[in-house]
């Protein structure tokens, strides 16, 4: 019987258990691996399916049961974790580029962002600092229709509706929306969030429609103004170390995977679009719409909170790309 020189031995061995770790995904999100009310879970889901047929097994971890938005970025960088459907914020600290993404009143729609993104090099220039750190930024995942205002005291149809209201916020660049916008901010944990509001350290929050029908918010938060201030956006990250681990065929598979994962998280978002008035509407929240021209208003005031996020280089490196895609 012939034996392998020892360092043949274990480069082979190195190999094989590389294989076997490409072959198991692991697809982590926050969320609740619920289909019918989480567009991340429509994501994962269609993204696994995909891949059905070929050697690659997905386990679907949700509801954060891998840890904290930043432990499972970690997680990602040290190829620990192969997908991640995380918070935008978490790439902030790597490549603060990325928050243009979320700039309020910069976009005019969800189509115009993803047209950015397939049709710019601004993934290119964003991940740039995050390929060396292990991570790949593939693509923006929507969790639902586009952000407005939800609060528990009151009709808001014009700005001044909003000075009187204390809001949570998810980060200084919400704080600095909401004083734009006349009303003030706290910080606050989205797990803090119902006993912040039932006890009136905030009045309500910036969020999309869906998440308080979700969370079961609307007990409290009666009053709904659709702003269209941004498209609420989550990300898609991947494990680069893997990524860059599998073969042209492997490679191949992964992308058609991840293609149809954004298709389902896009036909879920389209198809709540027909359906979340009707929602709010039975759970008993009042839609307010804005008075004419008072989005135009809000807008104008947020421009001043753009520099707060990217400096002028950044901000119009954003403002090119997305320009060059406009109709």
């Amino acid at each position: 019987m012939k034996f392998l020189p020892k360092a043949l031995a274990i480069s082979a061995l190195a190999l094989m258990t590389a294989a076997a770790q490409a072959a198991d995904i692991k697809i982590a999100m926050n969320g609740a691996d619920d289909t019918a009310t989480n567009p991340e879970a429509a994501f994962a889901h269609d993204f696994a399916d995909a891949l059905k047929g070929t050697e690659f097994e997905v386990s679907i971890f949700p509801s954060g049961t891998l840890g904290s938005e930043k432990e499972r970025f970690d997680q990602v960088a040290q190829g620990l974790l192969e997908v991640n459907l995380a918070a935008l914020s978490t790439g902030f600290g790597m490549s603060p580029l990325m928050k243009g993404v979320q700039l309020p009143f910069f976009f005019e729609n969800r189509e115009q962002i993803d047209a950015v993104l397939s049709e710019t090099d601004m993934l290119e220039q964003m991940n740039g600092p995050l390929l060396d750190n292990g991570v790949r930024f593939v693509d923006v995942n929507y969790i639902g229709m586009d952000i407005g205002i939800h609060n528990s005291k009151k009709p808001i149809a014009k700005i001044e509706d909003m000075s009187d209201l204390r809001f949570r916020a998810l980060n200084s660049e919400q704080i600095a929306l909401q004083e734009a916008l006349g009303a003030t901010g706290t910080i606050v944990s989205w797990s803090e969030v119902a006993n912040a509001i039932q006890t009136g350290v905030a009045d309500g929050y910036f969020n999309p429609p869906n998440s308080a029908i979700r969370t079961g918010h609307t007990e409290f938060l009666k009053h709904f103004t659709p702003a269209d201030i941004t498209p609420s956006s989550r990300i898609v990250l991947i494990s680069e170390d893997w990524y860059t681990s599998l073969g042209d065929e492997e490679k191949g598979q992964i992308d058609a995977a991840l293609a149809a994962g954004k298709k389902a998280n896009r036909d879920w978002v389209n198809n709540w679009a027909s359906e979340v008035r009707a929602k709010h509407e039975a759970a008993g929240v009042t839609i307010t719409e804005l008075a004419e021209g008072e989005r135009g208003k809000m807008a104008e005031l947020a421009r001043a909170t753009w520099a707060t996020s990217l400096p002028d280089d950044q901000l119009s490196i954003w403002t090119e790309a997305r320009d060059s895609v406009a109709d």
